[in-house]
């Protein structure tokens, strides 16, 4: 069963600094998770590699961006929320909703504790949704 889903750039990040690429493919190949992206998240996260805290470790970032853009789908999105409580993150549920998604994963605590905007969609942390999606 597909599972249209978000990751936020906190979340990609940790798992590039593992190095768990492989993690990511089962995701997509064994539970049917359907990875989205957006300009805007796809900026963020590549502004997020750049930072200098980031270079300690051995993350590539060509490979990295490629892998990304490789494992998701792009979604041509519309700056329309804005009810996140870090105005930042408001792409985030823009990608979310205009992408039918029915995961947003983060382990931002503004993002977690935005209220539920859609029955359909689901913002939780990611041991929580890797609980649901029974990995």
């Amino acid at each position: 069963m597909e599972s249209r889903t978000v990751f936020d750039s906190n979340i990609w990040i940790s798992y590039f600094i593992k190095s768990k690429f492989d993690d990511l493919a089962v995701f997509v190949e064994k539970q049917g998770v359907h990875f989205l992206r957006s300009a805007p998240s796809l900026a963020e996260l590549q502004e997020v590699l750049l930072r200098k805290k980031l270079h300690k470790y051995d993350i590539h970032f060509d490979r990295t961006i490629a892998f990304n853009k490789n494992l998701t789908e792009f979604c041509e999105t519309q700056a329309l929320f804005n009810a996140c409580p870090d105005p930042k993150d408001n792409f985030l549920f823009d990608l979310a909703l205009q992408g039918n998604a029915k995961y947003l994963v983060s382990g931002d605590k503004k993002v977690l504790e935005t209220p539920a905007i859609s029955e359909t969609l689901q913002i939780t942390s990611l041991p929580a949704f890797k609980e649901d999606i029974k990995l």
